[in-house]
């Protein structure tokens, strides 16, 4: 019997060839982001016929065009698949447009969804990509600074949320987002917007006359009685202060057994690495930032098993 010749060589050579290729990107990928590097020239890439080295792993992933700047930054808990989806299932007209512009994509693994998201936001800020709609840019915002024993609020630069002790109220984009959003609290529970100091003037406000105050401005009220109010009435808006001395690495494992350590401090990423001895290598001074206050805030509040908070400076008071 003639033996039948195989073509079963190439095939195989393939599969070993991307499993090499696949357990190389494992170990070059490691989940370290240093946010004083530029890390679009090092992270791996793969143009659009070859998606299939993207690893299937939680992580950031960018679509380069022409140039060093990204079209689009995006995360998942599986880049490779996520990736496929904007390729071959564009939702809109502008998606078709960045597909289209798109020479390679890169992308750099995180330990988990809460390294990814912090990452994303982070990339985004720093790169505005094209495509990017949301979390655009760094705004420099201000918020309602209440300290204790005082009659009224005053608007403060946001950044100072970072290390004050006072308790501050809401972020907004500009002091008139701020003004309007205490006035509307002032109106929906009878507050003085002169004590607020939204008004100006003395004596009785014209709150008061028309029944939509209580009479803090002209003591029918007493100021002590209005603040608590007020207080109440603002608590919606309280920005929950850092609950650690300093510094906290929280320490993310995945499914794999892998595990990433994020650098926060007041409310503000500073990077990811393996380890903790990496950490001198990540000092930041941007300050608080809205997004990564949101995004900790909603896994603070839903404790997750596959994440510790590890403090690294000093000891909670």
């Amino acid at each position: 019997m003639s033996s039948r010749p195989t073509d079963f060589g190439p095939v195989r050579h393939d599969l070993l060839r991307q499993d090499v290729l696949h357990q190389d990107q494992l170990r070059q990928d490691r989940w370290r982001y240093d946010p004083q590097q530029d890390p679009g020239r090092t992270l791996p890439s793969a143009t659009l016929d070859d998606l299939a080295v993207l690893p299937a792993r939680p992580g950031v992933y960018l679509f380069f065009g022409a140039t060093d700047l990204p079209l689009y930054v995006g995360k998942s808990v599986d880049i490779r698949g996520r990736v496929r989806s904007h390729v071959q299932q564009p939702a809109t007209r502008r998606h078709v447009q960045m597909i289209t512009q798109t020479q390679r994509v890169a992308w750099l693994r995180t330990s988990g969804d809460l390294g990814a998201q912090l990452l994303e936001a982070d990339l985004i800020k720093r790169w505005v990509p094209l495509y990017n709609r949301q979390l655009r840019k760094r705004v420099r915002m201000v918020s309602w600074n209440w300290p204790e024993g005082d009659d009224r609020p005053v608007l403060t630069d946001g950044q100072w949320v970072v290390t004050a002790r006072t308790q501050f109220y809401g972020l907004f984009r500009n002091r008139r987002d701020a003004q309007m959003t205490l006035r509307d609290i002032a109106t929906d529970e009878s507050l003085c917007r002169r004590v607020l100091g939204l008004e100006a003037g003395s004596g009785r406000c014209f709150g008061y006359q028309i029944g939509r105050c209580h009479g803090a401005c002209c003591g029918t009220e007493s100021l002590e009685d209005h603040a608590v109010r007020a207080r109440d009435a603002m608590e919606r808006l309280r920005i929950e202060n850092w609950p650690w001395p300093g510094r906290v690495a929280f320490r993310e494992t995945n499914r794999h057994g892998e595990a990433g350590l994020h650098i926060v401090d007041h409310w503000h990423y500073q990077g990811s690495v393996e380890r903790l001895e990496d950490l001198e290598v990540l000092p930041d001074t941007r300050g608080f930032d809205i997004d990564t206050y949101r995004i900790l805030n909603r896994f603070i509040a839903a404790p997750c098993p596959s994440i510790a908070a590890i403090p690294i400076d000093g000891e909670n008071e």
